[in-house]
């Protein structure tokens, strides 16, 4: 079987040190997100939680544990407090929150991880999809890609409409879906406007964000 881990070198985990000024001010909007339905105090099991840094600067106090398939990762979130003893393949009603940001459309099995992350969940518990790609967006409808996707490391790539069908199937109870383009720290809508615009005209992919590219999702095990 192929090994994915080579994938993911140094060079993807860059700007994966806290040091991204975009991507910490997302990190701030996801925490609001997450904050209208959990407590960030509990048992959390973060899916490609890479170098920590979501959990750092979301400032979750309870028991963090993570799954990476980096190594070099791996040391540094277990440098920021993250263990790797436990996750949702080891574990049953167990965790009050599993989250994938950015994560489901890189893994070879996503509804193998989903049903294990409702297993390994308590009753009452999160599952929570961030910074997720849309394949209901119109830029994806158009360009069959998003800016934020690379080919090399996707297998499948969610809507809206598929991933709720997919965790209402494992009895998962959708809370909320939420598209924050315009509130993210990576939107300039006059020059995302005029720029689509563009692409349209000259037959370009586009490269930088827009409307419904990207969601959150929550739902509950009830």
């Amino acid at each position: 079987m192929k090994d994915f881990s080579k994938l993911y070198d140094d060079a993807y985990f860059a700007n994966r040190r806290s040091n991204d000024l975009r991507r910490m001010k997302a990190f701030g909007q996801e925490k609001s997100f997450l904050k209208k339905y959990i407590s960030l105090d509990g048992r959390v099991c973060d899916v490609g939680c890479s170098t920590g840094e979501f959990l750092n600067a979301i400032e979750w106090t309870g028991r963090r544990y993570g799954m990476e398939i980096s190594e070099e990762a791996k040391e540094l979130a277990t440098q920021s407090g993250i263990a790797f003893d436990k996750d949702i393949f080891t574990e049953k009603d167990y965790f009050d929150t599993v989250i994938f940001r950015g994560t489901i459309q890189h893994l070879p099995d996503p509804f193998l991880y989903i049903q294990k992350a409702y297993m390994s969940l308590k009753k009452g518990g999160h599952i929570v999809f961030l910074a997720t790609p849309n394949a209901n967006s119109i830029v994806y409808k158009i360009w069959n890609t998003l800016p934020a996707l690379n080919p090399r490391y996707n297998f499948y790539i969610p809507s809206d409409v598929t991933l709720k069908n997919v965790l209402e199937n494992y009895d998962f109870c959708i809370l909320e879906t939420e598209k924050p383009y315009i509130f993210s720290p990576y939107a300039r809508p006059f020059f995302d406007h005029l720029k689509f615009l563009s692409c349209l005209v000259l037959h370009q992919k586009p490269t930088f964000a827009f409307w419904g590219n990207m969601m959150n999702m929550i739902a509950s095990k009830d």
